[in-house]
Parts: C-alpha cells; sequence; structure tokens
C-alpha cells in the first residue's frame, strides 16, 4: 500500500519527505499545545473568557471553566508527550510509537470540525462568529494535512516492517 502523502508541503512546513515533515509536525503540535494550556491557565485564574470564538465561552469562572480547562489541559498535556513519542518512533522506526498522536490528533480534529459546526448553526447571524468558524475550519484543514503527513509516515514504516516472503518452491 502506496503512502497517502510522498512529501510534507504547506505553508508552515515544507519538506521533501514525511519522515522530516512528521518531526516538524511533532515540534507544531507540542508548541501549539503549549501555547494553548498557556491561553486556558489564563482564563482559569480570571482572564477574559468572554470571545464568541472561543471553546469555554459562558462558562463559569469557578465552576464549568475550571472543570473543562483540566480536561483541555490533560488533552494537550498528552499531546506534547505523545508528541515526544511520535518523534522516538520515526527515529527507532517503531510506528506503534506513532499510534497516540494519530489517535489523538484525530479526536482534536473531530472536536474542530464539531465545534466549526456549531459556531456556523449557533451563531451563523453574528460576522465574526462566521469568521471564527472558517478560521476554526482551515485551521482544521490544516491539521488534518498534518495528521495525513505523519499517517503517510506510519504506512512508510509498516510497509518497511512487513514480511516480503517469496515462496521459490512450490508444493
Amino acid at each position: 500500500m502506496a503512502p497517502v502523502l510522498e512529501s510534507c508541503w504547506s505553508p508552515c512546513i515544507w519538506s521533501s519527505n514525511t519522515k522530516v515533515g512528521s518531526r516538524a509536525v511533532a515540534v507544531y503540535t507540542a508548541a501549539m499545545s503549549l501555547i494553548l494550556i498557556t491561553f486556558i491557565v489564563y482564563q482559569m485564574n480570571g482572564g477574559d473568557s468572554t470571545q464568541l470564538w472561543n471553546p469555554l465561552f459562558e462558562a463559569d469562572v469557578r465552576g464549568s471553566l475550571q472543570i473543562f480547562g483540566v480536561i483541555f489541559i490533560v488533552i494537550f498535556i498528552l499531546m506534547i508527550i505523545f508528541s515526544v513519542l511520535m518523534v522516538v518512533g520515526i527515529n527507532i522506526w517503531m510506528r506503534g510509537f506513532i499510534l497516540p498522536w494519530l489517535v489523538l490528533m484525530g479526536l482534536i480534529i473531530i472536536f474542530q470540525l464539531i465545534f466549526g459546526l456549531w459556531l456556523f448553526g449557533g451563531y451563523y447571524i453574528y460576522l465574526d462568529a462566521t469568521f471564527a468558524a472558517f478560521i476554526d475550519l482551515l485551521w482544521m484543514a490544516y491539521n488534518i494535512h498534518c495528521w495525513l503527513c505523519v499517517f503517510s509516515q506510519y504506512q512508510i514504516i509498516l510497509e518497511m516492517q512487513s514480511p516480503n516472503i517469496e515462496i521459490l518452491m512450490e508444493y
């Protein structure tokens, strides 16, 4: 089975092969997770969370924001750990280390899709919410491309580790 992508070309990451591209995707996801953790901690400590495009919009600072903030922080800490595992897996050709990142990033992409559709459906009369949903869906498309780059590297490792057995003698 041929990999989905042969190279990893996007506005922020460009590489002639998926191995280097997957490493760059790992750095991107770890850095983005760190930025989002910082933003969530700021909101949990009383920072502004009144933007319509914010997934924690209208959350009670003392109640639901604390609960969902911790859930998001745990998810993003796992994303950082899985990004490191992915780089290790790529370096030692262990495809099992890539799977946690693929699963968690897939769940994040699904969340982005649902959140973008919720913004369109719930707040379509507000132009800024529609623009925020459009940006969210563009970011989701970029994350899908990054996911495909890593999945292609997973496919390459799978193909390299598959036994290639030829029977030389007929029975």
